[in-house]
Order: structure tokens, then sequence, then C-alpha cells
């Protein structure tokens, strides 16, 4: 009879057991002490001892704030619409009817009292604030609209336009679909 199937089965099962009682008597055992140069590096690391200071960030220099406000609103008969952006004081509107009269304006803010804008097409529009609206007279392509545009900037709690670049195109913008007629060519 051979006894060699089994005998290597016993074997197998003392060499488990064997390596289970060394791993439970090294998990288990008492920690050493460690040698007498390593609480300050262990304390260092556990931050209880001041680390040496790191050199401070050189920050970037911040951009320049820019003061902006903008308007958006239509003509009292519905027929246009007109954006005015005001940045740093100067001005630009932009006048919509989606069917072929497209004008831009600029000018100079002027802060309590009437700002008067003017396009190289001979377009004009002219309005007041108060209290957060716009209101005023858009001309263009020889016709006149009177019209309401309230504030819609980042600093109102109404829904603020995307954001476009500050200048406008030098030649005509591309036509404004839908919407609120309002080009994003600012």
């Amino acid at each position: 009879m051979r006894l060699s199937g089994p005998l290597l089965t016993m074997v197998a099962v003392g060499a488990v057991a064997a390596g289970a009682a060394t791993a439970n008597v090294v998990l288990t055992a008492e920690p050493e002490p460690l040698p007498a140069a390593a609480p300050a590096a262990v304390e260092q690391a556990a931050g209880s001892l001041p680390l040496p200071a790191a050199p401070a960030p050189t920050a970037a220099p911040a951009p320049a704030a820019t003061d902006e406000v903008v308007y958006t609103g239509r003509s009292t008969n519905g027929k246009v619409t007109v954006d005015i952006r005001v940045t740093d004081g100067a001005v630009q509107a932009y006048v919509c009817d989606n069917r072929g009269i497209e004008s831009w304006t600029r000018g100079t803010a002027a802060p309590g009292g009437t700002t008067r804008l003017t396009g190289k097409d001979g377009a004009e529009v002219e309005y007041t604030v108060a209290d957060g609206v716009a209101t005023g007279t858009a001309r263009a392509d020889g016709r006149s609209w009177d019209f309401t545009a309230t504030r819609t900037d980042a600093s109102d709690p109404a829904p603020a336009p995307a954001a476009a670049p500050a200048e406008a195109p030098a030649e005509a913008p591309a036509p404004s679909i839908g919407g609120s007629g309002y080009g994003g060519g600012y």
C-alpha cells in the first residue's frame, strides 16, 4: 500500500497551519521600541514638530477689474431688440429686428443724464437709466423706436447673457437668430 498521497496531503496541511500560526504571532506581537533618533522623525511626520517653512508662492498679478453693465430689452411695439453694454464708461448698443435692420452704435456713458450713441450707418441710440432700467429711443434705417431695457449683468439677480468679447467687430456682425436679437458681437 502506498502512503504517498495521504502523506503529501498531511504535509501540505501542516505547512499551511504553520504559516497561519506564524502570521498570528507576527501580527499580535508587541512592537519593538524605536531607536532613540526615531521619535523626532515620527513627531515631525505626525505634525507635532514644526516643519521647515516652504517658500511662499508668487501670486500672479490680478487682471484689471472692469466695471461692466448690460441692459437688454425691446421696443415698446416689440419690433426691435436693443442690447446695451457699458464697460468702464464706454458704451455700445446693438439694435436688431431680425428682418434686415441691424445697427451698432458707440459712445460714452453720461451718468445721471442722457447718453447719446452714434453708428457709422447713421444709427442713433439715446437713453437714460433709472432704477436699473434704460429707457430711450433707437433710430436706424430711417425708422425710430422707443425702448425699455432692463439690467441683466452679473450684479443683477436676473440671468446674465453669455460672455462675449468686449469689442464690436470692424465689419457688420452676423445676423442674429431668434431670441432677444442679441447678435453676440460685443
